[in-house]
């Protein structure tokens, strides 16, 4: 693990500088005048001025017209010399509207310059067109020129840390909306990226708002190898919404090159352009933040960023730990279930094949994925309650007496009285599975004869993909039944054993269900 001191190395930079031999970028301020002579006299009158440091860069453009296409290729001009008479006696007052309408730039500043002000009266100029100042061109001297110049561009400067500011606030609102959805939902699997992206929005704004932020993290022991994949989880800019890719194939190769770097000493590198900060896991994974441009932040600021990336990193070690315990949970459900099946000489694929048959009708029925993973983990144990029937009974071979039928029907208040008790949501939707997976849509059902929507859905659904399954599969005591006459005893069933709306969803996802069927398949020999 990197030490705190670390995040933020030096490599030939200070830490709170930007990148080393980056030049100051100027003011791009574009010249509009039919004469060469006031372009000449300009760049001489403006030679060597700065304003907050940053030097003046002129751009010539000798029409309105010709003015008007450099407009369109670039946003970033600060600041419009303008001349009136040219191609026409108003062309420069036609650009002003097409700039302000066509174009929809309201940023840049524009000061008209005219020597004929009979053609363009001042106060008529000033009321119906939007321009920041008129004056004519016997008046602007070299200090006149001069102050309209660093007032106009100090006006400019203050609209661009305006706009700076309300995307600061917008950006803000986006990632507080992200965060918190994702602690509303912090047990779901998508929480922690989308936790992620929340933070980095607003950190990218505050910190590092012109440049391009993406995180990063390899998992498992051999995160450290040369090949293991760094997998995108949260992207700004450019990045955005390529989550689950590997890093490497997103950024440009010498971006890439500071990467392997960074993994491979295990440590951040600042370079000029870009910047990657490396923080460990407990397990040897890294998380990687990755400033794609020049970097200028304090010791505060990269202590944010550090903490940024070790939050995240703790956030996927418990999502993975919550996933193993799930897991865990699930691969006991199962094998009790097999348990139970073996016992009354069932398959073990019974059980997977139907808690995969009720998944899919969940989420045909409108399920959420939750709810839906939920049902899939509990209907195994529909028949849990088949343990405290007698083998004499579960296992007899002829029909049942009407005593020993009452004694099997018992299964499903027996499950329910094994499960109702327990805490986890996963044990109580078996409980009510257990106990509702025989009651029919017409009330004829046992045990308690409920009808209609008084079933659970949980049982409505197992209900179905119990029966479906009986009746498809072979055992050891019969053959399967062929499936046009299993989809046909379902089609008559519909309102009567079954609820229509489960029919109509199997029946929706017939093939899918059919898949499932042919992965988990069944090699018993039927009976003859």
């Amino acid at each position: 693990m990197a030490d705190d001191d670390d995040f933020f190395p030096d490599d030939g930079a200070p830490a709170d500088a930007p990148g080393a031999g980056v030049a100051a970028e100027p003011w791009p301020v574009l010249v509009v005048d039919d004469e060469p002579g006031i372009h000449q006299v300009t760049r001489l009158a403006l030679d060597g001025v700065t304003f907050k440091d940053r030097p003046i860069a002129l751009i010539s453009a000798y029409s309105a017209s010709e003015a008007l296409a450099v407009l369109r290729t670039r946003e970033d001009i600060a600041l419009i010399l303008l001349d009136v008479v040219m191609e026409s006696d108003h062309a420069g007052l036609e650009l002003v509207r097409r700039i302000r309408q066509d174009l929809g730039n309201h940023r840049v500043r524009i000061i008209l310059r005219t020597g004929q002000p009979g053609i363009a009266p001042e106060r008529q100029v000033i009321e119906n067109y939007d321009i920041n100042d008129y004056k004519a061109k016997t008046e602007l001297t070299r200090d006149k020129l001069y102050t309209a110049l660093i007032g106009t561009l100090r006006s400019y400067a203050d609209i661009l840390t305006i706009e700076q500011s309300r995307r600061v606030i917008e950006a803000n609102r986006q990632g507080l909306l992200k965060i918190i959805d994702a602690a509303s939902t912090v047990f779901r699997q998508q929480s922690v990226p989308r936790f992620a992206e929340g933070v980095l929005v607003q950190l990218n704004a505050l910190l590092f708002p012109d440049d391009e932020a993406v995180f990063a993290r390899s998992g498992g022991l051999a995160a450290l190898s040369d090949a293991a994949p760094l997998t995108v989880v949260a992207a700004t800019g450019r990045y955005a919404g390529r989550t689950d890719r590997d890093l490497r194939d997103l950024v440009d190769p010498p971006v890439a090159a500071t990467i392997d770097r960074a993994v491979a000493e295990r440590r951040s590198i600042r370079a000029t352009d870009h910047f990657v900060g490396y923080v460990g896991g407990p397990r040897g994974e890294a998380n990687l933040l990755v400033i794609d441009g020049p970097v200028a932040l304090s010791k505060a600021d990269a202590d944010l960023l550090e903490l940024f990336c070790r939050n995240v990193g703790i956030g996927y070690e418990n999502l993975l730990l919550r996933g193993e315990v799930e897991q865990t949970q699930r691969d006991i459900i199962y094998r009790l279930g097999e348990v139970v099946e073996t016992r009354s000489k069932e398959t073990g694929n019974h059980v997977r094949r139907l808690a995969e048959y009720s998944h899919i009708l969940g989420r045909a029925l409108g399920l959420d994925e939750v709810e839906a993973e939920i049902l899939r983990t509990a209907s195994p144990m529909h028949d849990i309650g088949k343990v405290g029937i007698p083998d004499s009974i579960l296992n007899k071979p002829g029909p049942l007496t009407d005593a020993e039928r009452a004694v099997m029907k018992t299964h499903a208040a027996i499950g329910w009285q094994m499960l109702r008790d327990a805490r986890p949501r996963i044990l109580q939707a078996g409980a009510v599975i257990a106990h509702e997976h025989h009651e029919k849509w017409d009330g004829t059902g046992y045990p308690r004869g409920l009808a209609g929507e008084e079933i659970h859905l949980y049982g409505r659904i197992t209900a179905l993909a119990d029966v479906f399954d009986a009746l498809a599969s072979a055992r050891v005591y019969k053959k399967a039944w062929e499936m046009p006459r299993v989809l046909e005893l379902i089609r008559s069933e519909r309102g009567r054993h079954f609820d229509p709306a489960v029919v109509d969803a199997f029946f929706g996802a017939l093939d899918e269900i059919e898949a499932i069927r042919g992965r988990y398949s069944d090699t018993v020999d039927a009976a003859a």
